[in-house]
């Protein structure tokens, strides 16, 4: 009787562990074939934002605002695609992921790429998820090229620029520029290399040229710094400045110089044809040539007798022989 009341203990106990079992599976079954809807995503808002700025490239910071709905995401991504406004060609790409959420709610996804400084672009913005796009949209960079290179950032600028002439030699003049510089920034500002250099107006020769250091100008300040160039009389001169931070040239400003009112500066007005003489502005190896004779650069040349262009001294005979005419009538 034992025997067989064991057995059928047995019996029962594995017939309520096969309907357990079943049980199980069938749930389980039923957990497989529930929907799940895909991963929902869009694009609610994108910010572009310079990083780096050099002479030929800028990198650009890609942050896009993305809404995830419903549904859980599996591997989602977002891919950034450059594409050139003029020429439709692709420039560059990057793709970053998703960040994760419990769905119903903005996340942040962001990511860099570079692309040429002069060139326009649309950034074209991808979402991915489980391998399908799930939204997709663009934005617009250009005129890039106003944006300034790191290495050329300064806070200094010609603000005005005075001539004066210290004393007239043989056909040349001493003129003395006094460069204004401001520095526009708080902080003060570095020690550059300037440069000023004339350049006669209708050939555009270069006369003649120094340089100097700007020195640390105060934050907000005008700093006044003087060069003296020697250069022919007679002509009109474009002076050109220069600042120089090593190899790099930050910026460059020019105003015009007038020692012969009657002609005209070429960059105001219509072009003219001037009788150069070319000698007066020749230098070799920092030797100014004159007449077949040398001598240093920035020593006053003597009179070589060389014939100039007529100016105040025609105006002045033309007086003279129009005076004595009057003179004659009324006698």
């Amino acid at each position: 009787m034992k025997s067989e009341k064991l057995l059928v203990a047995i019996v029962a106990v594995l017939f309520v562990v096969s309907i357990a079992i079943v049980l199980l599976n069938s749930d389980a079954l039923q957990d497989e074939n529930i929907y799940k809807p895909s991963a929902s995503f869009s694009i609610r808002e994108v910010d572009v934002k310079p990083v780096e700025v050099t002479s030929s490239l800028i990198e650009v910071n890609v942050t896009a605002y993305i809404y995830h709905g419903e549904g859980k995401a599996k591997n989602a991504t977002m891919l950034i695609r450059a594409i050139n406004s003029n020429t439709g060609l692709h420039e560059s790409e990057v793709s970053t992921p998703i960040p994760e959420s419990d769905g119903d709610k903005t996340v942040k996804a962001s990511a860099k790429l570079k692309v040429e400084r002069n060139g326009n672009y649309d950034l074209k913005i991808l979402l991915y998820d489980n391998g399908s796009i799930r939204d997709s949209g663009s934005v617009g960079i250009k005129g890039l090229n106003a944006l300034t290179p790191v290495a050329k950032l300064s806070g200094v600028s010609v603000n005005n620029i005075d001539f004066i002439v210290m004393g007239t030699s043989a056909g040349r003049a001493s003129i003395r520029s006094d460069v204004y510089l401001e520095n526009k920034w708080a902080a003060p500002s570095e020690n550059m290399n300037m440069i000023v250099k004339a350049r006669q107006a209708e050939s555009n020769l270069l006369a003649d040229k120094r340089s100097s250091e700007t020195g640390v100008i105060a934050g907000e300040a005008t700093s006044v710094k003087s060069v003296q160039l020697d250069v022919p009389e007679g002509y009109n001169y474009m002076m050109v400045v220069e600042l120089w931070k090593g190899d790099v040239l930050v910026n460059t400003w020019e105003k015009a110089l007038m020692l012969a009112p009657t002609k005209t500066v070429p960059k105001e007005s219509l072009e003219k044809t001037m009788n150069i003489e070319v000698s007066r502005f020749v230098r070799e190896g920092g030797v100014l040539t004159v007449s077949g004779e040398t001598m240093a650069a920035g020593t006053a040349p003597y009179d070589t007798g060389m014939k100039q262009e007529p100016g105040f001294e025609a105006i002045a005979a033309a007086a003279a022989l129009m005076l004595v005419v009057a003179l004659r009538r009324r006698s």
